[in-house]
């Protein structure tokens, strides 16, 4: 009998229509809530030096009204039926979200149709959401460990887009024309560029049908389709190793140690996902145990991936006293050694193929997960995986490819390393034992 069970069968369906516009909807019986999605395939990646942040500024500037609707009337529309409207910004592509009742997905689709179509992007509320994203960007600088991650995605990737922050700069966005906003928006904002994704219980023909003209036809102003290239952008650097600090008056230090991951659509991104919940997935992990638990050494520790679609870093974050850096980075190498020297055994792979195969079963109960899920497939992918099918790749890694990976992915002339924290004293960086840039 197979490991993993998964009680609820959904149907997914997709649908391409004749502008490109593509549909990707998942049926989920027996849930009252629903969650709809916009997936524009654009983010910072895509962005050009001049207009560094503008994705996440037009993510800010769909709230803002439509010609039928003002920002408030959106927001009250949405918030008289219980539901909550949202978007986030990637490197990669920028979502616009909606949860509610099934009932009233009519409404969520409508609003959504309505922001792609109809934002008036009106001058005073570009120059609000211009103060407002400023004030962001300010919060960044007072966020150590949202700094460092955007310092360190700097320094690997160097000149290119996925080194970029996501906020762009006080600088660009200080710069940024509201006309120079449009022409992206009416560049990147196309039928062909976008998937329009639903996790809920309704039918695909249901939600097909509304959108049945909105898929017919040219939108007014939109760009001709983009060509393949300028879909991805530029194509992504090799990670760039290197020892980073970068002074900042912070109380702790906060260290990331990384390396090149695998790219989404990897064969081998299973096993590293797995790697992921070995080495720092949570608190019987043997980063937290070792770093925390055993030493005392950071409140926070825990590793991650970020996966891109040619592209990706595994990383390890830590926060501690600055006299205890070295040893903190010590204890990182010691755990990535013995995985890669010593892998795991058959009863520790199945506690970890069991942690992971849970979390992705228990978010499977959630609507937005789903939502996230089926789009991100269709983006990076061009198919539809299932929490069933998901399990089954989970439960197919071995011992060997443990081992396998972890030597291809841990090795000591591709690591790279970024502290930001106050300036080392000259007894830290003997501590190190390494030469670090600024």
């Amino acid at each position: 009998m197979n490991r993993t069970q998964v009680s609820r069968k959904p149907k997914f369906k997709k649908t391409v229509f004749e502008n490109g516009l593509t549909l990707v909807t998942e049926q989920l019986t027996g849930f009252r809530s629903l969650s709809l999605g916009i997936w524009v395939k654009t983010g910072t990646r895509h962005e050009t030096p001049p207009v560094a942040g503008v994705s996440h500024f037009l993510e800010h500037m769909l709230f803002k009204g439509t010609e039928k609707r003002t920002a408030l009337q959106i927001a009250k529309e949405i918030d008289q039926v219980g539901g909550e409207f949202n978007a986030f910004t990637a490197r990669e592509h920028t979502c616009f979200h909606v949860l509610l009742l099934d009932r009233d997905y009519g409404l969520g689709l409508d609003i959504l149709v309505d922001i792609l179509l109809n934002s008036t992007f009106k001058p005073d509320e570009f120059e609000r959401e211009r103060r407002v994203i400023l004030q962001e960007i300010s919060m960044v600088e007072e966020s150590p460990e949202e700094l460092a991650y955007d310092l360190y995605f700097e320094k690997i990737y160097g000149s290119h887009g996925l080194g970029k922050p996501i906020l762009g700069t006080e600088k660009s966005v200080k710069q940024l024309a509201r006309k120079d906003l449009i022409q992206f928006f009416r560049s990147h904002y196309r039928p062909d560029q976008l998937v329009i994704s639903v996790a809920g219980d309704v039918s695909h023909d249901s939600v097909k049908k509304k959108l049945h003209s909105l898929g017919q036809k040219s939108w007014p102003g939109r760009a001709q389709s983009l060509r393949t290239a300028r879909r991805r952008g530029e194509l992504a650097p090799r990670v760039q190793s290197g020892a980073w600090w970068v002074p900042r008056p912070t109380e702790q230090v906060h260290l990331i140690w990384g390396v090149e991951g695998p790219h989404f659509d990897s064969p081998d991104r299973f096993v590293t996902f797995l790697l992921n919940v070995y080495l720092g997935g949570g608190m019987s992990s043997s980063l937290f145990q070792e770093i925390r638990e055993k030493h005392g050494l950071a409140y926070t520790v825990y590793s991650s991936l970020s996966p891109f679609c040619d592209s990706g870093v595994f990383s390890i974050y830590a926060a501690t006293q600055p006299e205890q850096v070295a040893l903190c980075l010590r204890l990182v190498e010691e755990c990535v050694q013995k995985i890669k020297n010593e892998g795991l055994s058959q009863s520790e792979l199945r506690m970890i193929q069991d942690n992971l195969k849970g979390t992705i079963l228990i978010s499977s109960d959630d609507v937005e997960s789903r939502m996230s899920s089926i789009a991100k497939n269709e983006i990076f992918l061009g198919r539809y995986v299932s929490v069933q099918e998901v399990c089954e790749q989970v439960d197919r890694v071995t011992v060997d490819d443990i081992r396998r990976v972890a030597h291809q992915l841990f090795q000591s002339s591709k690591r790279s390393f970024l502290a930001l924290g106050p300036k080392p004293s000259k007894k830290v960086v003997q501590q190190l034992g390494f030469q670090v840039g600024r």
